[in-house]
């Protein structure tokens, strides 16, 4: 059914976009719209969809094949990081164009929930195996080999999330893949302090790469149930101008971030958060890449 779906995008759409022509205001944009689909489809249809069918002989298979293909899996996560951009196109053209070429195809489904499918596969593939593992646990069998595939099929959908997370991001002026890895991103209480004068807590999306901090603001969902909430660019701290205090006000839900030698001088911003775990998990984190740099 999956690969059924994946076709009715690459051999419906875009063989008609192709042949028919796209609308003055797309051109350029098509290739957005559809990512690396094919990849993924051919994998799927060629290679992966067989190797599954033989998994339902001995699910002991299941496991390895996820681990083997951890790397390749990863064009999953290259096909999330480019989901924003093309939903943004496909809800400028759902209700014209892409409406006739539903109709003319004889589709059931509009192309943006053709073009979710992967990010909805991704994860059953995680609960499949997690299904398997809860299985081979209760029957008292070897769950090694599964255990590393549940953490492959954990760490996939982590990373695809938060690639279209930042690629929802706007007003950026940088580079972020220039940016290292993301290594967090929450949604935190934040108070700004600079110059003795305090601001009023705001809520703001904050996400932690190994060389900057980004503070966003989330604007509201648009454009009908398929739209993703957008953050907008608000602040920033390099990594090199980053200091960190781990506890606020003895709440293990707050810590605070100091901006040092920025335009506005020292700006210390303290963020709360929404459990203690998650506090403790960007402290820790940061407090690494500090150690790093001094490395």
């Amino acid at each position: 059914m999956y690969v059924e779906d994946l076709g009715q995008i690459v051999e419906g759409y875009m063989v008609t976009m192709n042949t028919r022509g796209i609308p003055e205001g797309m051109k350029g944009k098509d290739k957005i719209i559809f990512g690396n689909i094919h990849q993924i489809y051919d994998w799927h249809k060629d290679y992966l969809l067989k190797q599954l069918e033989k998994c339902l002989e001995g699910p002991d298979l299941l496991a390895e094949l996820f681990i083997k293909h951890e790397r390749r899996l990863h064009m999953y996560v290259v096909y999330c990081q480019n989901k924003p951009k093309s939903e943004h196109i496909v809800s400028e053209f759902i209700d014209t164009y892409f409406e006739e070429l539903k109709q003319e195809l004889g589709h059931r489904l509009q192309l943006n929930d053709l073009l979710i499918k992967p990010v909805q596969r991704i994860m059953k593939y995680q609960l499949l195996l997690k299904d398997f593992l809860k299985y081979y646990s209760k029957a008292g069998k070897d769950t090694e080999q599964l255990e590393k595939a549940v953490d492959v099929m954990c760490f996939v959908p982590k990373r695809c999330n938060d690639m279209m997370n930042v690629g929802r991001l706007q007003g950026f002026e940088g580079k972020l893949t220039s940016q290292g890895k993301l290594l967090q991103q929450n949604t935190f209480w934040v108070i700004e302090q600079a110059g003795g004068i305090l601001a009023r807590a705001r809520e703001r999306r904050i996400f932690l790469f190994e060389q900057i901090v980004i503070l966003s603001e989330t604007l509201e969902r648009r454009r009908g149930p398929y739209a993703a909430p957008t953050y907008a660019f608000k602040s920033s701290i390099k990594v090199s101008s980053l200091g960190l205090e781990p506890c606020v006000d003895n709440d293990p839900c707050k810590f605070a971030l100091i901006s040092r030698g920025a335009e506005r001088g020292t700006i210390r911003y303290v963020l709360q958060a929404a459990t203690p775990e998650i506090a403790q998990a960007w402290v820790t984190d940061i407090n690494h890449i500090l150690e790093t740099q001094r490395d």
